[in-house]
């Protein structure tokens, strides 16, 4: 199959993994093509198979009018490309792109797939909610990472749960753990990290003196949370983005996350696959997919500091408790698999590209 790939860009950040991961998977027996609009190279691997088309259009933060532009640059642009090549599907990432690459391809018969990342509840323009619910429906197919999302997607025909593939690492189980406690994402409000920090500051520094604790990831809220970890007097290192982020996945004994909402969680899912004990708030939507409260994980009330610290500080004390929950979670391993997401990919688009010609 001719398979091309719709998405603003290629830089760090969850989808764009899921993507890269995705078509790399496909390319060994299919054509990939990916079409992206600004002039970055990509952050994640692309193999030299993959075309990859930039139209450095309608990129950068110009303010709202800018935007109205920006926006319509895009859809030209995705319109131009529609016309001028021909695939067997077009699957697009992220909801802004979706609603651009729909609207571009009224008149025209490509086949569109949309693809989305976050649960729904994370978009609050209005203007984008009804757009979404004036395009959704053209769609071949819709694919999302939670039943919360299936369950809302009703007035969308063609959908299916096809949660995120594990991406490659060289770490083959020879893992050096040591006593760390990594929380990971971008430091943004509904990440949680704030509650992150209150529950660590309940621990007893007696209990927490042999451990390190690391925060991955950037964002608009890293100064604040450094000011709050030097009012709580809480010992933890910010380390910024990290690009090779298993190299702490595999030493960490320990991935918190206390996230006030989420699309799926890639840090719970990518921890299994190096024997990380989790605890996790039970958001909206993804943890209680991938944790069994009390068999393979600890889920918390969101917001509840203090709950979070109890289950750490057990964690923390009870080795025994930690191989349990890393043991059981191994068991879910192959449901994230490259080789099995990528053939449930496969079969949902024979099927939306099947339904559709009929």
């Amino acid at each position: 199959m001719k398979i091309c790939f719709v998405i603003s860009g290629l830089s760090q950040g969850g989808a764009e993994r899921v993507l890269s991961v995705l078509a790399n998977y496909l390319s060994v027996r299919h054509e990939i093509t990916i079409l992206k609009f600004d002039e970055n190279k990509p952050f994640y691997e692309i193999l030299p198979d993959i075309e990859i088309i930039s139209t450095h259009s309608g990129v950068g933060n110009k303010g709202f009018f800018g935007n109205l532009t920006k926006r319509f640059d895009k859809f030209l642009s995705i319109r131009k490309f529609l016309k001028t090549y021909k695939f067997d599907v077009v699957i697009s990432f992220l909801d802004a792109i979706n609603v651009l690459t729909l609207l571009a391809n009224s008149g025209l018969k490509n086949k569109i797939i949309i693809s989305e990342h976050t649960n729904h509840t994370f978009l609050k323009s209005l203007v984008w909610r009804a757009l979404k619910r004036i395009t959704y429906p053209s769609a071949a197919g819709l694919s999302m990472l939670s039943k919360f999302d299936y369950d809302f997607y009703t007035f969308v025909k063609k959908r299916a749960i096809l949660q995120n593939p594990m991406f490659e690492t060289s770490y083959k189980d020879n893992f050096k753990k040591e006593n760390l406690i990594l929380a990971a994402g971008r430091l943004i409000n509904f990440k949680g990290f704030d509650i992150f920090l209150k529950a660590v500051s309940k621990i007893s520094p007696e209990i927490l003196k042999s451990w390190k604790i690391i925060i991955a990831g950037d964002g608009e809220e890293r100064k604040n949370l450094e000011n709050l970890a030097r009012e709580l007097n809480v010992n933890v290192c910010f380390a910024g983005f990290v690009k090779n982020i298993d190299e702490l996945y595999a030493k960490a004994k320990i991935v918190v996350v206390t996230s006030r909402a989420e699309g799926f969680c890639n840090i719970l899912m990518e921890s299994i696959f190096f024997n990380c004990a989790r605890i996790s708030t039970n958001c909206v939507a993804g943890p209680s997919d991938l944790i069994n409260d009390g068999v393979d994980g600890f889920l918390c009330a969101v917001d509840d500091e203090n709950e979070i610290a109890k289950k750490l500080e057990i964690l923390i004390k009870d080795e025994n408790l930690r191989d349990k929950f890393v043991l059981a979670a191994n068991r879910r391993r192959e449901n994230f698999s490259v080789r099995n997401i990528g053939e449930k990919w496969i079969k949902f688009i024979k099927e939306c590209i099947s339904e559709t010609a009929n």
